[in-house]
């Protein structure tokens, strides 16, 4: 009798940063679970890393000189 592979997962996993305890998520890690882990991470950081270069190298907008409260309300 024949045996059928495993059927594989997508795991969707979020992002979060958090910064002096103000929390953003900026995304999910998506883990296909047929497939080895780490590298599938490896790739995923290595997104996130070029995105937090392409924000930091983009010209500000009108609204980064702004500060937020503590509480968000401003």
């Amino acid at each position: 009798m024949a045996s059928t592979p495993p059927l594989s997962t997508v795991l969707h996993l979020p992002v979060r940063l958090d910064v002096a305890g103000h929390v953003a998520e900026v995304g999910t890690i998506e883990l296909d679970t047929g497939k080895p882990t780490w590298p599938q991470v490896a790739d995923a950081l290595r997104d996130l890393a070029d995105a937090l270069v392409a924000a930091a190298d983009s010209p500000p907008d009108e609204d980064d000189d702004q500060e937020v409260s503590t509480d968000g309300t401003s």
